[in-house]
């Protein structure tokens, strides 16, 4: 990213959490996982996402990337970044992931799961650093309104990237964040979370001229 435009701070954001919460038990400092938001035009409601996550649970012997409810999800694909290898993605239901009994939190049995299949299972002391790419379509959250682009969604990771499509400008965004051009001249948000909960983050922006 080149010329830094601004940075927007606005209020501050709380650290903890309430007694009980999961900041009781997770540590923020656990997640290596950055994740880039590339908004399409915004009458499609479709943005394309990429993150990279590692997995080495011993016997796991698949991967998982969770679509959020009210989202759909296209052109999946998830690489294996210790081979370069691309890996087979495909649908399944939470049902069928909660069943491996992989992670602590369930999904919803009827939520949409992209998997994909490692060469192997883990065995211990091993690890898979994997990279998937999706594109998302959200009519709720994103879309236009009296000819202003919108974007309204919770974000869980601990760094964010949004780009906004190209001949778009920032016009607000409801918390802070660090704001340049990327090397197509294309307008990015950059914002950090502390928290071990989520932030939720509106963005607006208008065309240029």
């Amino acid at each position: 990213m080149r010329s830094l435009l601004f940075a927007a701070v606005l209020t501050a954001l709380p650290l903890t959490g309430p007694a009980g919460s999961a900041a009781d038990s997770f540590h923020r400092a656990e997640q290596d996982r950055e994740i880039t938001y590339w908004l399409l035009a915004p009458e499609t409601h479709r943005f394309r996402i990429s993150h990279d996550f590692t997995v080495d649970r011993v016997g796991q012997a698949s991967v998982h990337s969770f679509v959020r409810q009210g989202s759909t999800v296209a052109e999946a694909s998830m690489q294996h970044l210790d081979t370069g290898a691309a890996l087979r993605t495909y649908n399944v239901t939470g049902k069928q992931v909660n069943a491996l009994g992989y992670y602590p939190e369930p999904a919803p049995d009827e939520s949409v799961v992209v998997q994909a299949d490692l060469p192997k299972a883990l065995a211990a002391g091993e690890s898979a650093r994997i990279r998937v790419t999706e594109t998302y379509t959200d009519a709720e959250g994103y879309g236009l309104r009296d000819g202003e682009l919108f974007w309204d969604r919770t974000l869980g990771r601990p760094f964010n990237v949004v780009v906004l499509p190209p001949g778009f400008r920032l016009s607000s965004v409801s918390v802070p964040a660090t704001v340049s051009l990327d090397e197509e001249g294309r307008v990015a948000l950059r914002l950090v979370n502390p928290r071990n909960d989520t932030l939720h983050v509106v963005i607006r922006a208008v065309p240029r001229g």
